[in-house]
């Protein structure tokens, strides 16, 4: 069994005060570097045309997995991208944040979190509308869930 993370608010918290330290741009670049360097790998499993986010640029996957009410995201890039570390480090803030959530937790969390954050500020145009675009898929994965488990579905 997986353990459960923390609130949505604490994580946020944390990611929020993280992102106000950093002085400039380039401090974010490297933060999400280090982040994407230390993700772990996703299953192979998971490395299908299914999972992709559409809209991104790099080829990133989002796979979700429905456990005892919360849902839990595996996210990853395809290494062979030009320039996967910086969306592979987005990606993980991303998961970092809602993994492990339930649905309605994920989907009464403010939307426009990260744009809060500062964290676009660092990001070029392609970049931001790709991870826009994986948040996106992440609260439709979350409303699909939701609407699972209000009629018993979910996890069949």
């Amino acid at each position: 069994m997986r353990a459960i993370p923390e609130s949505m608010e604490r994580v946020g918290a944390e990611i929020a005060a993280t992102v106000a330290a950093f002085p400039d741009s380039d401090s974010k670049w490297s933060w999400l570097l280090k982040l994407a360097k230390a993700h772990p790998a996703m299953a192979d499993e998971y490395r299908n045309e299914k999972f992709l986010v559409r809209g991104c640029a790099t080829r990133l996957y989002l796979a979700p997995v429905f456990e005892n009410g919360r849902l839990w995201f595996e996210t990853d890039t395809d290494a062979g991208d030009a320039s996967p570390l910086i969306v592979r480090g987005l990606a993980d803030l991303a998961q970092r944040l809602y993994s492990g959530q339930r649905p309605s937790d994920i989907l009464a969390f403010d939307p426009e979190f990260f744009r809060k954050t500062g964290i676009h500020g660092a990001l070029s145009a392609t970049r931001a509308n790709g991870f826009a675009s994986l948040l996106r898929q992440i609260r439709l994965y979350a409303e699909a869930y939701a609407r699972l488990e209000a009629l018993g579905e979910a996890g069949k």
